[in-house]
């Protein structure tokens, strides 16, 4: 019977960058035209908001953030190395990297003897930017994969009736998503190296606005005006929940000890029109944090999918595979922080979620 270890952390792009650079999500936004005018002076925002901008732009916020957030993520890399897991699964989402029009999964499990990543090469289609390890940008990270389990856990679920999608390589981007590789950086955030085996989830989080949005180059720009059938949606978070249990039930069954990874951050500021795409839905990520700190993971499962995206929290679709297995095998966090912010596109939280 194999041992599970459960973890969740973010995979925000700009914990690699230099804090005076961490606000660019937001300044991006405030120069589109969809942003009214009056929004775009700090005086009209939340005075948390206005706190955490400063004198200095947020920079003095950033450092603040990455602080909290790294050693958090130590706290995950030392649970890790403890654990010593056999094989990694990572639910994560796909925002127009490998997910485009020729195909689009609700779940999709990639089987390779490795995984490469640039990450800092480029970033959803922008420039590359100057990053915290002051690493060069063409600096090629390898990990490996876990053939034998990739094909178990996809056997395993399609027999327990999730039929989940499987390839064997990466295509478009032929290389792993953003909430794969900054999963795995930031988890070797001291560069100790990473030999545990890796299978990326991917979870189909933004659904309707995936191809719309094409990563993030199009999130201002809304529908198409008089679209009358809109494209599909995510799978729901009682899926996502189900997804979890199966996935739980077959690592428990399986030879390995697993972990399982839950990697995003939640309510994003870009998706959350009711707050003019500038500032995320802080009030609705501190209901799922006290939620999830008291393992009720049943109140995630019953979230309707609408509720989830009215709120920006399409990537909290990333974390319900992780409550729905943790809910399974009866394991409750022991860690659980919740990282706060409204200048810095998202809420985050790290949590950690021992075996029994």
């Amino acid at each position: 019977m194999g041992q599970v270890l459960g973890l969740g952390l973010s995979h925000y792009p700009g914990f690699s960058y230099l804090d005076d650079d961490m606000n660019r999500f937001l300044l991006d936004t405030l120069r589109s035209d969809r942003v009214p005018p009056e929004l775009k002076d700090p005086a009209s925002w939340p005075k948390p908001m206005q706190e955490e901008w400063g004198t200095d732009r947020g920079a003095t916020f950033a450092r603040k953030h990455r602080a909290q957030f790294v050693e958090a993520a130590r706290k995950l890399r030392a649970a890790i190395d403890e654990f010593a897991p056999e094989v990694v699964v990572v639910f994560g989402d796909d925002q127009y990297e490998n997910f485009r029009e020729d195909l689009i999964a609700p779940f999709a499990i990639y089987i390779m003897e490795r995984f490469e990543t640039l990450p800092f090469a480029s970033d959803l289609g922008r420039e590359p930017r100057p990053n915290v390890w002051g690493e060069a940008h063409d600096k090629r990270f390898t990990y490996p994969g876990h053939v034998a389990a990739g094909r178990y856990l996809a056997s395993s679920l399609m027999q327990a009736g999730v039929d989940v999608a499987y390839g064997y390589s990466l295509h478009h981007l032929r290389e792993l998503g953003h909430a794969f590789r900054n999963t795995m950086i930031y988890l070797d955030f001291d560069r100790r190296g990473w030999d545990y085996p890796l299978v990326p989830f991917h979870v189909n989080a933004y659904g309707s606005s995936i191809v719309r949005n094409r990563g993030l180059q199009g999130h201002l720009l809304g529908p198409t005006a008089g679209e009358q059938f809109p494209d599909p949606p995510a799978p729901s978070p009682r899926r996502c929940f189900e997804v979890g249990q199966a996935v739980a039930r077959a690592l428990r069954d399986s030879p390995w000890r697993a972990a399982v990874v839950g990697s995003s951050s939640w309510s994003h500021a870009f998706l959350t029109a009711k707050h003019h795409w500038i500032y995320p839905d802080v009030e609705a990520d501190r209901r799922r944090f006290q939620e999830l700190k008291a393992a009720d993971y049943l109140a995630w499962r019953d979230l309707p999918l609408q509720a989830v995206e009215d709120a920006g929290q399409h990537e909290l679709l990333n974390w319900l595979p992780l409550a729905g297995a943790m809910h399974e095998l009866g394991q409750k966090p022991t860690m659980c922080e919740f990282l706060e912010s409204y200048v810095m596109n998202s809420c985050k939280c790290v949590a950690l979620f021992p075996p029994r």
